[in-house]
Parts: C-alpha cells; sequence; structure tokens
C-alpha cells in the first residue's frame, strides 16, 4: 500500500471508538451535577437512525453518531436506547418513510436525519421547536447557552429555520471553507492525455474531447438507478451561476444569501425565476451537449462494476463522505485527484458570466452540517419524561466536546474558514485529492436554493422524469417545459393557500 493511500486511510480511520470517562469527558457538569442531572432518566427511547450505523464498517464519518448515543446511554444505565432502521435504501425511500410516519404520527421519540428539507423542518405542528431551549444552558457545555454550542453563530441552525422562525432540526456543524461535491478525476489518465483540471466550461469540453479520442469514456452521470439523481448536482450549479441575478431579486428575508420556501415562490409568483427564461432552458442544453462523453446508455442504471476504479473512466460525482470508498479501493492503482465544476464562462456561452460557481451538497458551506435530529411531537405529547431524554440525548451529541469527536471522523476535518489548502494538508498528494473540495471557497458561497424542491419536494420527481425524456431525444425542450408547467402552477397555489401569512396577494 502506498504512503499516500496509508495517510489518507489513517485521516479517515484515525479516530476509534473512545472510551468514556464521565469525570473527564463532560465539560461543564461535574460528577456531583451529572449524579443529579439526568437522575430520573428510565425506560425505553428509541431512535429511528439512518442506516445501519451500529454497523458502519470503514465508515467512522457514521461510525461516530452511533458511538455518541452509546456514551449517552453509559451514562444513563437505567435508559434502554434502542434503533429502528429508516426503510428503504435510497434517499428518496427514506425521506419518504420519514414522512409518511411523520403524517402518521408513528415515529420513534428521536429522528435522525440527513439533509432535511423545507418539507420536514416546515412541518410546525408537527416538529418539537427548540428555540427556547437554545436559548438556554446545555449541561453539557460550559457556554451560558446552547446556541453559543453551534461554531459560526450557528450558522448551521439558520440553513434549517422553519417557516414561523422557529428551530426543528439540531445538527452537527461542519465548519471550514470546503463544499461537500465534486469531481474526482483519474490523474493518470489526464497525464497520459496531456491535460489539466479545467478553469472553465469551454476547456472542460475541450479535454474530454481529447479523452474521448484517446479511447476513454470521460465522465460517469447516472440519470438512473440508486444515484440517479447526482446529475442534478452539475445542472444547479450550472443554473445558479448562470441565473446569479434571480437569487439576488428574490432573496429578501433573513437568512440571506440562501433562499427559503416562501422566496422562491414569491420568485415563480411575479415571474422572475420562469419556464419562459432562456437561461433555464439554456441550463438542460448544455447539460445535452455534456452528454456526448458521458458513458454509453446513460439513461440505463449505470453497471455493477467500478469503472473509474477499473481505470475506464477519467471522472465521477463525489462527494466527501463518499472519499473513502475511493481511497480504500484496492483497484485503483492510479494517481487521482479532484477539482469543482469550472464556471460557463462568457467565452463558452451567449449566457456566460464570471460568477463563481456556488457550491452544492448541503448548501455546500462552512457552518453546513449533514446529519441531524428532530423529535416529533407525539414524544413531547405521550411522555414529559421520554421528552426530556430525547432532548437531553440531542444535547450531549452537540455539544462541544462531542462536536469535536465528530468532526475529528469527517471526511475533511473541519478547519477554521479561508484556510488554505496547504495548511490544512501538508502531504502534496492530498492537496491534490482534495483541492476540488477547497477551491473555490465554500463560505458564504453555498448553494441558493433556487430549486423547486425548496417548496415541492415532490416537483423534483417530474424535473427528473422529464430531464430523461429529453434527453433520451424522446420530447424536446419546449414540450419539457410545457408538461412541467401545469405542475409548478398547482405546486404554488398549494403553497400559497398553505401559508396564508405570506400575503400572496400583495407581491409584486
Amino acid at each position: 500500500m502506498s504512503k499516500s493511500r496509508i495517510t489518507f486511510l489513517r485521516l479517515l480511520l484515525s479516530v476509534g471508538v473512545s472510551v468514556l470517562v464521565l469525570a473527564v469527558a463532560i465539560v461543564g457538569v461535574s460528577a456531583q451535577d451529572m449524579t443529579e442531572h439526568g437522575a430520573d432518566f428510565a425506560g425505553e427511547l428509541r431512535v429511528a437512525v439512518w442506516g445501519q450505523i451500529d454497523q458502519a464498517v470503514g465508515r467512522p464519518d457514521v461510525a461516530v453518531v452511533d458511538e455518541l448515543l452509546k456514551q449517552w446511554q453509559a451514562m444513563y444505565p437505567n435508559v434502554d436506547l434502542q434503533y429502528d432502521y429508516i426503510g428503504g435504501t435510497s434517499v428518496a425511500e427514506r425521506f419518504t418513510w420519514i414522512n409518511t410516519n411523520l403524517l402518521a404520527g408513528t415515529l420513534p421519540d428521536v429522528v435522525m436525519i440527513y439533509f432535511p428539507g423545507p418539507d420536514v423542518y416546515n412541518a410546525t405542528d408537527l416538529l418539537y421547536n427548540f428555540q427556547d431551549d437554545l436559548g438556554q444552558p446545555n449541561p453539557y457545555s460550559s457556554n451560558a447557552a446552547w446556541l453559543e454550542d453551534f461554531p459560526l453563530d450557528g450558522l448551521v441552525l439558520n440553513q434549517t429555520i422553519s417557516s414561523d422562525g422557529g428551530n426543528r432540526v439540531i445538527g452537527f456543524t461542519l465548519s471550514g471553507d470546503s463544499g461537500v461535491t465534486t469531481f474526482a478525476y483519474n490523474k493518470t489518465m489526464f497525464d497520459e492525455v496531456g491535460v489539466e483540471p479545467p478553469t472553465t466550461w469551454g476547456e472542460f469540453m475541450e479535454i474530454q474531447q481529447k479523452l474521448k479520442d484517446a479511447g476513454y469514456i470521460p465522465f460517469q452521470m447516472p440519470v438512473a438507478g440508486p444515484l440517479g439523481w447526482v446529475w442534478n448536482w452539475a445542472e444547479w450549479t450550472i443554473r445558479e451561476q448562470l441565473m446569479a441575478d434571480v437569487i439576488q431579486e428574490c432573496d429578501f428575508e433573513a437568512p440571506f444569501n440562501l433562499l427559503n420556501d416562501k422566496e422562491v415562490v414569491y420568485c415563480i409568483v411575479t415571474g422572475k425565476f420562469s419556464l419562459d427564461d432562456p437561461r433555464l432552458q439554456e441550463t438542460w442544453r448544455l447539460m445535452k451537449e455534456w452528454s456526448q462523453y458521458w458513458q454509453p446508455d446513460f439513461l440505463a442504471p449505470p453497471p455493477d462494476t467500478d469503472l473509474f476504479a477499473q481505470g475506464d473512466v477519467a471522472m465521477i460525482n463525489t462527494m466527501n463522505l463518499w472519499l473513502g470508498q475511493i481511497a480504500s479501493n484496492p483497484n485503483i492503482n492510479f494517481e487521482w485527484g479532484t477539482f469543482y465544476q469550472p464556471p460557463v464562462t462568457p467565452a463558452d456561452d451567449e449566457y456566460g458570466n464570471d460568477v463563481t460557481p456556488r457550491r452544492v451538497g448541503n448548501l455546500g458551506q462552512a457552518g453546513s452540517g449533514s446529519v441531524y435530529f428532530f423529535i416529533p411531537m407525539t414524544t413531547v405529547e405521550a411522555s414529559p419524561e421520554r421528552f426530556a431524554m430525547a432532548r437531553d440525548l440531542i444535547q450531549w451529541v452537540t455539544a462541544p466536546d462531542q462536536l469535536s469527536l465528530w468532526c475529528q471522523n469527517q471526511p475533511i476535518p473541519c478547519f477554521q474558514p479561508g484556510t488554505p489548502i496547504e495548511e490544512v494538508y501538508s502531504d502534496p498528494t492530498m492537496v491534490v485529492r482534495m483541492r476540488g473540495f477547497f477551491e473555490p471557497g465554500a463560505f458564504n458561497n453555498g448553494a441558493a436554493a433556487l430549486n423547486w424542491a425548496t417548496f415541492d419536494r415532490s416537483l423534483d420527481a417530474e424535473w427528473s422524469r422529464l430531464f430523461a425524456e429529453y434527453m433520451g431525444g424522446s420530447m424536446t425542450l419546449e414540450e419539457t417545459f410545457d408538461e412541467f408547467r401545469p405542475l409548478v402552477d398547482d405546486a404554488v397555489r398549494r403553497a400559497i393557500r398553505a401559508h396564508p401569512e405570506w400575503e400572496a396577494d400583495t407581491w409584486q
């Protein structure tokens, strides 16, 4: 095994299972205080967990959540902490399971969720609001208020504010200046063909043509199968770059630089975000032009074999949570690196501009998170004792010491925003491998949520279906947009009816 691979694996696996020493591990709570705090905690507490976190071999970023939950249980031996695995295997299936059980009132006491959307944190009548608790001390912290435990002035909480201004989901903070998604590339293949990572969309197309001429598949882009949603990252990036002025016009409520459901609906009603905007169609046209460099039969689920690991594909989509799958793959015997999707410049396209692409992937900015927790109101109403345990568990996992442990186990460790990648990683190989997560910087440059799912997640499924129809040639751009238009109109009407407090009749 090469030295660079060992270094990378040590980064991912360096923190093992910690031994909990109660008198030392808990900041702000003495042994005597702990005897009193939680003395009445007893009985069963059920947590819905995102996958088998207690069996996540080779995924320290996942296993650490299991570790933190079990640390809490160790402090309260009279509590029987049990896991309920969230149903389904795909992201969509798990969101469906959560939403179905939320509406039915059948969720466990606490729910762990990745990347919660507005359909979750805007369910104000169904989820407990932590807003008042955030102004009070966290028993596991020395800070004056729980809110102070969250780095960067609680930015992670700003990103999931409910429509009524409350805080229904609480999560870890991934501080730093790195994004979440990027492209991984075969550096050995690039060197062979004589190309470097591109800095513009035009260069991106040129190097893919050279790779194709050399007999390689330039890019693997899933449009179907378990990862059939990944194409949306690229489309989202292009859309928000080309329509940067639309984001600015519609961003009228705090937290700024991030659109909420009200702002996106306002944007549509006032015609600022419109299917008639040629830049929206241009986004799809650019994607189709790019598809000549994707794998054959890209509309079908990709093969089970890893074409990137085999050296057949030059580039793939990846994200921070998937890096271990590349670094630990024994079949990868070539050098590899990462770069972020390059901008569409004025030289590349009539609608191009000089705007730096925003980072897609859970907002892709410092202060973002990935794992969140919420408490259904059914827990609050069923048992004050069980609710107290549920809230205490969430306070434990988000306290500073626990956040530090979580950060150490992430593929990209936490660091101060603005720190150059060369200062985060001293190994030049690591700099090449991680550059795509660092450049462009992500702080205050996360995706702005100019997206249909921001106000109605169900629209995404139809958007994806129509995208596949267009990419396969069975529908024209005009036909797909005409079919999608009434769906948007219906969704907008539903959103306005559900939120009379928006006073949408006053929008101009």
